[in-house]
């Protein structure tokens, strides 16, 4: 059984980033919030594992004592640079302008979940996963797979790739050709690992895709593969039997691997990248993160992303609390900020993607470009 309160200002589905931050967001304002999550936290969830300085950013923004907590957090891996391997084995390292950390999401996403129910609005809803999702004319109900109904003013939708509320009422579909998928395995005791250095393989038989080693702390490191999810069906690719490959086969990885102990298994994951523009709210309801395709179409970084863009839907939800208007019109203002504030990027990464793709010699002459000294700095300057 739930808590006994059924009624609500705000569903949250999703108690991920976006949904954390959401919930962050509207501490102290007086609203009572539903913070719905299928799992109980601490829970994985797989992905890349790259907290960039804009987290902190967000967090500072709504809480500073948020933001010195993380930079308190243990463990973690502080990322100060990343270097990308050409398909010649060229290198490219460019130093970023703030420091990122690598923290397992296992630990970051209950750090931050734990500070978001730590408040007498939020009541956490864990465990129990939601069946359907609804709107009408004075609110929104929230049917869970339980049986049991909850009820609320308005919907935040931050439940992930395969999420409820953008199917249900955004009619959002995968489309693979802004859709990417990945696998993720964590090992420890890969070798010359440098515990500052993100490090990215356009790998020549493995284009367009990435393979990764992002390390992590106490000598441990997330290593993946991920491709457009277009050429995966097209190409009828493995993901799985690709990244062994690429551990067991490629002589320059090889030997990093030498030694090296697999923690755990090859886990896959989808990317809905923001590489297409979505309506992403609508009446009574507003869709954040992986579940509104806000993952960069280049990095697949959407941390930030999910945890800017939940901290945005908190923002407009406070903003029309006075009026009590919801209306798609009035919500459509939460697009325009999401979309003022990603698109550029997103925009300028996708085609980034489409010029590079498989073209070799076009990747491996504009790594050695790129190492030109104020080629490169004019570079760190963007990161």
């Amino acid at each position: 059984m739930l808590h006994k309160n059924h009624q609500f200002d705000v569903i949250i589905t999703g108690a991920g980033p976006a949904g954390a931050t959401c919930a962050l967001t509207l501490h102290g304002k007086g609203l009572k919030v539903a913070l719905v999550d299928k799992s109980v936290f601490p829970r994985d969830k797989i992905c890349g594992d790259a907290v960039s300085s804009v987290v902190r950013r967000v967090l500072n923004q709504i809480n500073p004592d948020l933001a010195e907590q993380l930079m308190a957090f243990e463990p973690k891996a502080s990322i100060t640079q990343a270097t990308v391997y050409s398909p010649s084995f060229h290198t490219l390292t460019v130093r970023f302008s703030k420091v990122g950390y690598c923290i397992p999401r296992l630990k970051f996403d209950n750090w931050l979940y734990e500070h978001a129910v730590n408040h007498p609005d939020i009541t956490a809803i864990s465990g129990v996963g939601v069946k359907s999702v609804a709107t009408h004319e004075t609110g929104v109900s929230v049917t869970l797979d339980n049986g049991e109904t909850i009820t609320g003013k308005v919907l935040v939708g931050c439940d992930g790739a395969h999420s409820i509320a953008a199917k249900q009422l955004a009619n959002f579909k995968v489309d693979r050709k802004h859709y990417s998928g990945a696998v993720r395995q964590y090992y420890k005791n890969v070798a010359n690992l440098d515990g500052q250095t993100l490090e990215i393989y356009l790998l020549e038989d493995y284009l367009p895709g990435y393979f990764w080693i992002f390390p992590l702390a106490n000598q441990e490191a997330n290593v993946g593969f991920g491709m457009l999810s277009e050429t995966i069906a097209n190409q009828k690719i493995d993901l799985k039997k690709s990244i062994q490959d690429i551990i067991n086969k490629i002589p320059e990885v090889k030997e990093r691997f030498k030694h090296a102990e697999a923690i755990d298994g090859i886990k896959g994951f989808g990317l809905p990248l923001g590489s297409k523009r979505y309506p992403i709210s609508g009446n009574r309801y507003m869709l954040c993160g992986d579940a509104a395709s806000l993952i960069d179409p280049w990095s697949g970084e959407g941390i930030e992303t999910a945890m800017e863009s939940g901290k945005f839907a908190g923002e407009q939800l406070l903003k029309q609390w006075a009026s009590g208007d919801f209306s798609a019109k009035a919500l459509a203002g939460y697009d325009e900020r999401v979309y003022k504030k990603m698109w550029p990027k997103f925009r300028n990464h996708y085609y980034l993607q489409k010029l590079l793709s498989d073209r070799i010699p076009l990747i491996n002459g504009l790594v050695r470009l790129a190492n030109i000294p104020w080629i490169n700095k004019r570079i760190a300057k963007l990161m």
